[in-house]
């Protein structure tokens, strides 16, 4: 039986799984070992912190003078390339340079006196450790694997890393001699082979006479090392996590004509990742909402002109057409008067202070990111050095801008308010729908002395807008681990009752969040909003992923953003997708969602924190 690498390290750091806590201290963590384990000829790329208020400047010179007068061959995909950033040092170093250049630097190096030890330590005094180490790796049963763990959990922590030090550069010299590829075994396959420790000894014994001869400053300089772990393409995990793209392959769903608004704090206009092939961009138009509490305003009927014109200048910098001062002046106070002779909103004059060019910058990078998981296309964006591009949902959707985020919570509201009421008047005025569905990923508390559940005016223009043929996704709201205050202190615990409007409204898809690829396995998150509602009715719908999900940033960027913020657009894209593969569901947002709904995975946990389950695409396409 050949043991894993990863059970090895696991067993020597971490002490026996019938008794398992943390026995190693060392400033090796456990990630690295692990990874040397399995690859010991390798070089790592690891992230090296320093000790207190020690620069990382100076330390990562000090690294790279240590490497330098080690010299060990490099192959050139190999290159150490010390680099700092403000308190962090990346290397790629082999183990002997880890166990010679940078656990010497270590403060616990320092506290442990591990070097004054080493000058007294006979690596002979080792073998019964090694030996333990060997026989649990050669052994045949769990039942033998699992005695020989009790007892070398009586070895001293140093006596264990020193061993398995050693046990790594040992293997490590098995595979150059074998010429084996990096990931030949690893230590477990080579452990499997050996007769004895005795030659596992004579490593060791050649490793301290090495270090003992070197030389370091005499303050630690270093605290621990840790690996500089790959970014991991969260879009490319999440999105064939709800199964996605095979839906998007199996049933060759094209979404170029359908288009959703996302209402948020705006989307780059000019990020690669919105254009079509044809470089295209795929905004149709921009709308900002974040002023049209001052657009509508009555006051603007009794402000002296000079002091409108100031501030209509301000407004007309970023709108998509010229608007002149006099026709800007009269118009605004036309809208007034429309309200104050109760008459209704003339939408086509206020649009000439809402539409704006696409690519004028967002107020934040949180809009971007949502439209991003929704239609972010991976290879209209590129592949620039250092950054991830992937597909989102729809990558061929079209988009609609629609900014809210005004100065306060109120005027944000309203701005919501505003936002939905002109989109149901965008779809009315053609005999065709407009804008398929709407993204909401933001969460106003609901507050149950002032409305009921569900109730609210932005809950009741959701329904509205649902009514009038629109899918409406909202974020259920990250209210689900709280602080509370009482009488007795402060305590933290999970809230049920915890949704957020708009999620409250009965219409809408209100979605939670999940792992981004291990939903099984991690369930809901831990700051997901929890239903039911207040007046007792299911909520979440159901769940998507919404943990270090990766998409889109401002400025050609692509970044990692949590919360159930991410998970709607998840359900947002698969919505439409439906309605791309089947024109019949255009129109049909309740018959969407009782589909998304039905066919959701679920995870197993309580109904109140995922719903109907984890979102599936490819089973909503085969219940159709």
């Amino acid at each position: 039986m050949t043991v894993s690498s990863r059970a090895l390290v696991d067993l020597v750091l971490l002490g026996p799984t019938n008794d398992r806590r943390q026995l190693q201290d060392s400033p090796i963590l456990g990630d690295v070992w692990i990874a040397f384990a399995a690859r010991p000829i390798a070089a790592m790329d690891l992230l090296i912190t320093p000790y207190k208020a020690r620069p990382a400047g100076p330390v990562a010179v000090l690294i790279t003078e240590q490497i330098r007068k080690l010299n060990l061959p490099r192959a050139k995909d190999q290159e150490a390339q010390v680099a700092y950033l403000q308190g962090l040092v990346a290397a790629r170093l082999f183990f002997r340079e880890v166990l010679r250049v940078v656990v010497p630097m270590t403060q616990w190096w320092r506290d442990r006196k591990v070097e004054e030890i080493l000058q007294t330590y006979a690596p002979q005094t080792l073998t019964p450790t090694i030996q333990a180490i060997i026989n649990w790796a050669k052994a045949g049963t769990e039942d033998r694997q699992d005695e020989i763990a009790t007892a070398l959990a009586g070895f001293t922590s140093l006596d264990r890393y020193v061993a398995l030090a050693g046990i790594i550069l040992w293997a490590g010299g098995q595979e150059e001699k074998a010429k084996a590829k990096a990931a030949g075994g690893g230590v477990g396959g080579q452990l499997a082979k050996i007769k004895g420790p005795d030659p596992i000894v004579k490593v060791l014994q050649q490793l301290f006479k090495e270090m003992l001869a070197d030389t370091f400053p005499r303050e630690a300089q270093i605290w621990q090392v840790s690996l500089n772990r790959k970014a991991l393409p969260a879009l490319e995990k999440s999105v064939p996590a709800v199964k996605g793209d095979a839906a998007r392959t199996l049933f060759k769903v094209r979404c170029d004509e359908i288009r959703w608004a996302v209402l948020d704090s705006g989307m780059d206009g000019g990020h690669k990742a919105f254009m079509d092939k044809e470089g295209n961009s795929r905004i149709i138009k921009a709308f900002d909402f974040s002023n049209i509490r001052r657009i509508l305003s009555l006051d603007n009927l009794y402000m002296e002109t000079a002091e409108l014109s100031q501030w209509l200048a301000e407004l007309r910098k970023n709108l998509a057409r010229d608007l002149r001062e006099e026709e800007a002046i009269k118009t605004i106070r036309n809208l007034a008067e429309d309200a104050d002779n109760d008459r209704p909103i003339d939408w086509q004059q206020v649009e000439k202070f809402i539409i704006i060019d696409p690519k004028t910058p967002p107020r934040s990078g949180h809009g971007t990111h949502v439209a991003g998981i929704i239609g972010a296309n991976g290879e209209s964006a590129g592949h620039a050095p250092g950054v991830t591009c992937a597909d989102g949902m729809c990558p061929d959707i079209k988009f609609f801008d629609f900014r809210i985020l005004a100065k306060t919570l109120e005027d944000t509201e309203f701005a919501i308010i505003a936002a939905l009421q002109y989109i149901r008047y965008l779809n009315e005025r053609h005999n065709f729908i407009s804008i398929h569905g709407v993204n909401l990923s933001i969460s106003i508390p609901h507050d149950v002395r002032n409305f009921a559940c569900g109730r609210t005016p932005i809950c009741n223009e959701c329904e509205r807008l649902v009514e009038s043929g629109v899918v409406v996704v909202a974020a259920a709201g990250n209210l689900g681990y709280q602080r509370f205050e009482t009488k007795d202190g402060s305590y933290e615990g999970y809230t049920a009752f915890s949704i957020t409007d708009p999620g409250n409204a009965d219409g809408v898809i209100t979605v939670g969040a999940t792992h981004r690829f291990r939903p099984h396995t991690y369930g809901v998150s831990f700051f997901s909003s929890r239903g039911p509602t207040g007046d007792g009715r299911l909520k979440p719908d159901l769940v998507a992923p919404g943990e270090r999900i990766e998409s889109c940033l401002p400025g050609q960027e692509w970044g990692e953003l949590d919360g159930t913020s991410m998970a709607a657009p998840h359900v947002s894209g698969a919505a439409a997708m439906l309605m791309a593969r089947y024109a019949e569901f255009v129109g049909e947002p309740r018959r969407i969602k009782r589909i998304l709904c039905e066919s959701a995975t679920d995870l197993g946990r309580e109904r109140s924190f995922q719903g109907h389950g984890m979102l599936d695409v490819l089973r909503a396409f085969q219940s159709i």
